[in-house]
């Protein structure tokens, strides 16, 4: 891209981070986290189904203005030490969401009435 207003080039690098590298990096980390952890397709499938839309919807929350504020405000020199540095936290925050137990479905919903 070349894009000479920089407002809008930072809002371009912002939005296809968050509509295709998330996505993929989320999917992926959980993917590997499965096979990994033994559970194979069944786990990935598990894991994408409860966990994938509210680690997706936080990444959203987090990296836009962890990136502008790299872009607008970090020195070109400490860039790359701003964003490893909040890519540990994000590791960290991955591996929490991880670890927590996914409650079990529920096979009927339960009725109020008393028979």
């Amino acid at each position: 891209f070349n894009i000479q207003n920089a407002v809008v080039g930072l809002v371009v690098k912002l939005l296809l981070d968050s509509a295709i590298f998330s996505p993929i990096t989320i999917s992926g980390y959980f993917t590997v986290r499965s096979i990994l952890e033994g559970t194979g397709l069944a786990g990935t499938k598990e894991k994408l189904t409860t966990k994938f839309k509210p680690t997706l919807l936080g990444a959203w929350k987090f990296w836009p203005i962890a990136n502008a504020f790299n872009f607008w405000f970090v020195p070109l020199q400490f860039r790359v030490l701003y964003m490893n540095v909040l890519a540990l936290l994000w590791s960290g925050y991955l591996t929490y969401v991880n670890s927590q137990k996914t409650p079990p479905m529920p096979s009927q919903p339960k009725s109020n009435k008393t028979e």
